[in-house]
């Protein structure tokens, strides 16, 4: 293909994504994607005038014209008049090939071609799409059961926790997330009643979290009911505490609405907190449904191992100082041990193979999930398996089974359009979600596409500033590819709604992680009205995870990046901060008040080379840190920067007489840290570090 097709196919899938933009904004309004569409006719006119055609030039020039004419006033919206201008383009497109030489094409084949994707679209939208039946077997009912008594286990110890410390974040963000878990698995084997009991629990818990309240007697008793009740679906029981779940929720969220007075740590109500059974149970062990051939094999392989074993102990028996001077006994006894060692590493591989499984068992349980989430949203969307007979150890398998969901339900609520939107920008009705997967040697390559609506980059922007994890000079300057790794930050969605399928805004921060867990990757890719990809890439079997985390301990042990410990108790400040810290190319570790750090550095685990603190934090704050740790023979050296909105001279010169090595005021930007950096001297590289610090 030379460079002419090249710039018509490329320009044909340009001009089909500025329509598809032109088209929504022309029925909703919603001038955000327009941004996207600038860049693209910026590079469809560069493309025209590179290849001489100017014409083509000319007329995306008109069109970026019309488009900056009402761009920034919506009430003007004039998009049709810029699909007018869109339509010469294609028209001059389809002028190019039958205008050049050697550009072969066949007009009567795209003619048929065009009308066969016309009648099929027809049938698609004419259909009565009847609801598509999965059937849940026991084996994908077995893994629930199983994936479900350790969520309950977590969500156990958490109210455990809770009943200790009815303050504790951890505790409550480890329920939040198991419920968030147990939720997705209940819809995807059909329990909507535990999916929805899992639902609320998860709601109360984003309220508490809302409204910095602790978990009272009447909230503790709904999450306690709660876990019962899942407890007692998951086991096939009547569950006894269904009917006045509803009741206690409603009474829970409206405590949450209303002030409370504490006193000594107890509410109003005098209430204490009751201790939740325990109910917890040890994680069950994975298991291996392993076929009579591979049974077999090993069987066979153990048999011929006993033979050989018997063979080399028989000659061992007959072997006399005379015989030890036997070279064709020598050579026997050494064909014996290596045929030993043949057999016994045939054997290792073979039981290996024993724990893999073909991704496509996955295949009901993913396409389930799909067609739930598709009924919630009302959407059409469709699941294909490319390469699904890639074989993947048992264990990284069922880790994926989480993320994988995640991926696929953001895929239906935040990349699928609804059907009427499809058909309206010219898409078949039915979405389509493609997952590929390729093995390269001990590697597993995986994609998650679809074909929707792809990120829409300034709305993931504008909810970042909104949520405070980036300012809005940082928005700015960020360029696409760093503004779409936003989506992993825990607390940060851009769903319209909050259901059982999005709005959280931990999904993909689940993905992420658990990934990364698995000593793997996650890159994310998308273009506007085209689609999004998630790539990942991570280890097959757990003996290469296991490789790969033995690798990254032993590049740790090496000289490393100075260390910074952050210590504030927003989340946001925290995030945002680590941010500039790692951007400068230091390492950095984080503690949510006073307390924490101290725990942390008393580890002996960790000896930063900087400190940045807070000052206004729970149990200890910032002055007593740095007052304790300028003081103390072991932590004085360590600079401490004091990073707080308190910006009056009095709290100025109560830092620096503590010891303070700087005061710097919130909010905060890069140009603040650098200065930072020059005056205390730091440089990523300065000094080896000590072993132990890891």
């Amino acid at each position: 293909m030379d460079n002419l097709q090249i710039f018509v196919r490329e320009a044909e899938a340009e001009l089909a994504s500025v329509r598809g933009s032109l088209l929504i904004v022309a029925q909703s309004g919603d001038m955000s994607e327009l941004v996207a569409t600038r860049r693209t006719l910026d590079r469809l006119k560069n493309g025209a005038q590179a290849s001489g055609h100017d014409a083509l030039a000319a007329l995306t020039s008109r069109c970026e014209a019309e488009i900056n004419g009402f761009a920034n006033t919506p009430a003007r919206n004039n998009a049709h008049a810029a699909l007018d201008i869109v339509a010469q383009m294609e028209a001059e497109l389809w002028a190019i090939p039958t205008l050049s030489d050697g550009f072969d094409f066949d007009v009567g084949g795209f003619v048929d071609a065009s009308f066969a994707n016309l009648v099929s679209r027809a049938d698609d939208q004419n259909s009565d799409d009847p609801v598509e039946e999965f059937e849940i077997d026991d084996e994908t009912l077995d893994i629930f059961r199983a994936e479900a008594e350790e969520l309950l286990a977590n969500i156990s110890v958490g109210l455990k926790a809770l009943a200790v410390a009815p303050d504790d974040q951890a505790a409550l963000w480890d329920i939040r997330r198991n419920a968030h878990t147990f939720k997705g698995a209940a819809g995807i084997v059909g329990m909507m009643d535990a999916s929805r009991i899992a639902h609320r629990m998860e709601d109360l818990l984003d309220k508490m979290v809302e409204t910095h309240r602790e978990a009272g007697p009447e909230i503790f008793e709904f999450l306690e009911q709660s876990a019962s009740s899942l407890a007692a679906i998951v086991a096939v029981q009547a569950d006894e505490n269904e009917a006045c779940l509803k009741a206690s929720y409603d009474s829970a969220i409206s405590l949450l609405s209303s002030p409370v007075i504490k006193t000594n740590g107890a509410t109003a109500t005098g209430h204490a907190i009751s201790r939740p059974p325990d109910t917890a149970k040890p994680a069950a062990a994975p298991i291996v449904r392993v076929s009579l051939d591979r049974l077999d094999e090993i069987i066979n392989l153990s048999h011929r191992l006993s033979i050989n074993r018997s063979a080399l102990a028989e000659t061992f028996a007959g072997l006399t100082s005379d015989t030890l001077t036997n070279i064709g006994t020598l050579v026997r006894v050494g064909d014996l041990f290596e045929t030993g060692g043949h057999l016994a590493d045939e054997i290792q591989a073979k039981l290996r193979k024993i724990r893999m499984v073909k991704f496509s068992t996955l295949a009901t349980r993913l396409s389930r999930a799909v067609h739930v989430t598709c009924l919630d949203e009302n959407k059409k969307a469709t699941v294909e398996i490319e390469n699904g007979d890639v074989e993947i150890d048992t264990q990284i398998i069922d880790a994926l089974i989480e993320p994988l969901l995640h991926l696929l339900k953001n895929a239906v609520v935040h990349g699928i359009e609804t059907p009427e939107t499809r058909r309206f920008i010219g898409k078949p009705e039915r979405g389509n979600i493609r997952i590929q997967l390729d093995a390269e040697e001990a590697l597993l390559a995986m994609s998650i596409s679809d074909d929707g609506g792809g990120i829409s980059i300034p709305k993931l922007k504008a909810e970042a500033v909104a949520k405070g994890l980036i300012d809005s000079d940082k928005a700015a300057a960020m360029d696409d590819g760093e503004a779409i790794q936003l989506i992993f930050d825990r607390g940060l969605t851009t769903a319209e709604k909050l259901d059982l399928n999005a709005g959280r805004g931990i999904g993909m921060g689940i993905v992420k992680e658990s990934i990364e867990m698995l000593g793997g990757c996650v890159l994310v890719e998308s273009d506007p009205q085209r689609g999004t990809t998630f790539k990942i890439r991570m280890p097959l079997a757990v003996s290469d995870a296991q490789s790969v985390n033995a690798e990254i301990a032993a590049r740790d042990a090496e000289p490393l990046p100075q260390l910074v410990l952050v210590v504030d108790d927003s989340s946001s400040v925290r995030h945002q901060t680590a941010r500039l810290v790692k951007e400068a190319g230091f390492r950095v570790i984080t503690a949510e008040n006073g307390a924490e750090a101290l725990e942390l550095l008393l580890s002996g685990e960790w000896e930063p080379d900087l400190i940045l603190s807070d000052v206004e934090m729970p149990q200890v704050d910032g002055w007593a840190l740095l007052e304790y740790l300028k003081t103390d023979e072991h932590f004085g050296h360590i600079p401490i920067v004091m990073v707080t909105s308190l910006d009056t001279d009095e709290h100025r010169n109560r830092a620096f007489d503590l010891g303070a090595a700087d005061f710097l005021v919130k909010p905060f930007s890069r140009p603040d840290f650098d200065r930072i950096w020059e005056s205390i001297g730091l440089d990523p590289f300065a000094s080896p570090l000590a072993a132990n610090r890891v």
